[in-house]
C-alpha cells in the first residue's frame, strides 16, 4: 500500500543523494522536485567530455556491487546498473617505490603469496593482514535504517552482531596506515599500505576500501559515473519526478522555525510540506541557512581543519593510443615514486595513474585516456582560490602542472615519450565552481586517524521539516553513503507522517503506526 498524503518535498541538489531521495519520495506517494545548479544531474559524480574523450571524475569503485548486501539491493531499488554492467579489476592497483612493484590483486590468496614472495621475513605480519581485511568485510553493518530510528529490539539485534567486531574497529579507526605499515620489515611493503589510497586515511578505511574489492563488492560500473546517474534520472521520471535544471538556490525561507520552501537566485519563491537539502553542508548551514541555526557536529569539524580535513585533488587527464600503453604492461591503476614537485601549497613524492582501456565507453578510436589524480586539502585550497583571481595565472599554473606531470611519466617511461595529448585540468576550484564544494572537496572529512566518526541525525536542532542527505552526514562519504543518505531522509519524512517502510528487492511496503 503506498502513501496517497499528496504532500510536497523539494530537494535541493540533483546528485545521488537527491535522486535517491526523490525516487523513494515518488514511490512512496508525495510530490517531489529536485533543484538543480547546473544543466545536468549528477553533482560530484560527475563525467565531462573534452576533445573527444569522456572523463570520468568520480567512481573509480563502487560499493555494493555484490548481489545479496543491502547496497546492491538499494542501488537496484533506484535502477543505477544492471548486474551484467559490473566490471571487476583484477587487482586494486600497482604501487612502484625505488624499482620494485607490489600489486594489491583482489584474489586474496595471490595477495598473500606476492607479499610473501616480496618479504618471507614478513609472513606472520602478512597472515594477520589477510585475515584483518576479512575480519573487516565481515563486519555487519545496518544500512537499511538510520539508527536514529531503530526500535529497542532492532538496535538491540544490531548492537550483538557488531560486539565481536568493535575492538578491531576501533583499533583500525584510530590508527593511520603509516602508523601500521611499520609492523613490516618490507620497506616496499610499508610504502604501499601508506600509499594505496591517497591522502591522510586511517587503517579501516583503506583495508575496507581494498576488501570491497576482493569480495566483488567494489567493482566498477560500465559507462561511469554519468551512465549511472542517467539512469537514476530515468528511474525518478518515470516515477513522475521533475528536475528543475540550471535553479541555484538563493536561501531555505524559514517560518516559525519551520522550513517551508525556498527561493532561488532569480528570485523565484517556491512553498513545500518539507525540504530536502541534498548538496554539500557547508552551504546548507552557512548560505542557504545564513548561519543562523548551529550544528555542533559540523561546526566542531569546519573549524579544526588539521584533524577534520576534507580532501581534494587536481586531476589531469591524458589521451594516448590504447596500443601503446598496453606495450607498457602495467595495471590498470599504477603509482611510482617521484623526486618532489609542487601542487597547490604542498609537495609530492608520486604519481598514480588510472587507465580507462577497460571500458569501451571511454574509448575514441584507436585511443583512450588516461586519469593523475593528485591529492589536495583545505591547506591547498587557498592557493588556487587565490590564483583564480587571475583567470591567465590560473591556466599557466594548470598548463605547467599537466607539462611537469607528463614529463615525470615519460621520464619513468621512455617509450611514452610524445606519446601523450593533455586534454584536461580540473583543480580544487573546479568542484567550487561547479558544485559549491566546501574547499573544493569532492568527499567530506577524510577518515583521519585523529578524528572522530560522524553519523550525523538528517536535522538541524530547533528547526523543523527540513532534513539533510547528502554524504557529509555520514563520514568518509562518497556515493554509497549519499544514496543511502537520500533514503534516510525520505524514512524520517514517513515518520514524521507516522508512517515506515522497509525496502525489498521487489516491493515497498507501509506500515503504519
Amino acid at each position: 500500500m503506498k502513501n496517497t498524503n499528496p504532500k510536497k518535498i523539494i530537494i535541493i541538489g540533483g546528485g545521488i543523494a537527491g535522486l535517491t531521495a526523490g525516487i523513494y519520495a515518488q514511490k512512496h506517494g508525495f510530490i517531489s522536485e529536485i533543484y538543480e545548479k547546473n544543466p545536468i544531474a549528477g553533482g560530484l559524480c560527475m563525467s565531462w567530455k573534452r576533445k573527444g574523450f569522456l572523463i570520468d571524475g568520480c567512481i573509480h569503485w563502487l560499493t555494493g556491487t555484490k548481489e545479496g548486501t543491502q547496497l546492491n539491493e538499494m542501488w537496484k531499488d533506484v535502477d543505477a546498473f544492471d548486474q551484467e554492467d559490473i566490471i571487476h579489476p583484477e587487482n586494486f592497483g600497482t604501487v612502484e617505490y625505488q624499482g620494485q612493484t607490489l600489486t594489491f590483486y583482489t584474489d586474496l590468496n595471490k595477495f598473500e603469496k606476492h607479499l610473501i614472495e616480496i618479504s618471507p621475513e614478513d609472513i606472520k605480519e602478512i597472515k594477520k593482514l589477510v585475515k584483518l581485511i576479512i575480519k573487516i568485510q565481515n563486519m555487519p553493518l545496518p544500512m537499511d535504517t538510520p539508527v536514529g530510528l531503530m526500535d529497542f529490539v532492532r538496535l538491540t539485534e544490531v548492537g550483538i552482531k557488531l560486539l565481536p567486531y568493535m575492538p578491531m574497529y576501533n583499533t583500525t579507526f584510530k590508527m593511520s596506515c603509516a602508523q601500521y605499515a611499520e609492523r613490516f620489515k618490507s620497506p616496499l611493503i610499508r610504502y604501499a599500505l601508506a600509499h594505496i589510497i591517497p591522502g591522510k586515511n586511517n587503517l579501516y578505511g583503506t583495508l575496507y576500501a581494498y576488501g570491497t574489492n576482493c569480495v566483488r563488492n567494489g567493482g566498477v560500473k560500465r559507462g561511469g559515473s554519468l551512465s549511472m546517474v542517467q539512469r537514476m534520472v530515468d528511474e525518478y521520471n518515470r516515477n513522475g519526478g521533475f528536475i528543475r535544471y540550471n535553479q541555484e538556490i538563493k536561501e531555505i525561507i524559514i517560518k516559525k522555525n519551520k522550513a517551508i520552501g525556498i527561493e532561488t537566485k532569480k528570485g523565484e519563491k517556491i512553498y513545500a510540506d518539507y525540504v530536502v537539502t541534498a548538496c554539500d553542508a557547508h552551504e546548507t548551514l552557512k548560505h542557504l541557512l545564513k548561519g543562523e541555526y548551529l550544528d555542533p557536529a559540523f561546526d566542531k569539524r569546519f573549524k579544526n581543519p588539521v584533524i577534520y580535513s576534507v580532501p581534494s585533488d587536481v586531476y589531469i587527464s591524458y589521451a594516448i593510443k590504447t596500443e601503446k600503453f598496453k606495450e607498457l604492461n602495467v595495471t590498470h591503476t599504477y603509482q611510482f615514486d617521484t623526486e618532489p614537485y609542487r601542487v597547490g601549497n604542498s609537495y609530492h613524492t608520486s604519481i598514480k595513474f588510472k587507465d580507462y582501456s577497460y571500458d569501451d565507453s571511454f574509448i575514441n578510436g584507436d585511443s583512450n585516456f588516461f586519469n593523475v589524480m593528485i591529492p589536495q586539502d583545505d591547506f591547498d585550497f587557498s592557493f588556487w582560490e587565490k590564483l583564480y583571481k587571475n583567470k591567465e595565472l590560473y591556466r599557466k599554473e594548470k598548463e605547467r602542472l599537466s607539462n611537469y606531470v607528463m614529463k615525470l611519466i615519460e621520464e619513468r617511461f621512455p617509450s611514452l615519450k610524445g606519446a601523450l595529448t593533455p586534454i584536461d585540468v580540473a583543480t580544487p576550484m573546479t568542484y567550487k565552481r561547479y558544485c559549491n564544494a566546501y574547499r573544493g572537496a569532492y568527499m567530506p572529512f577524510g577518515l583521519d586517524f585523529r578524528s572522530s566518526m560522524l553519523m550525523h541525525s538528517g536535522k538541524i536542532k530547533g528547526l523543523k521539516n527540513l532534513y539533510i542527505a547528502g554524504q557529509w552526514i555520514q563520514m568518509p562519504g562518497g556515493v554509497p553513503l549519499a544514496l543511502m543518505s537520500g533514503k534516510f531522509a525520505i524514512q524520517r519524512i514517513l515518520k514524521q507522517e507516522h508512517q515506515w517502510f522497509k525496502i525489498t528487492s521487489k516491493s515497498y511496503v507501509i506500515y503504519k503506526k
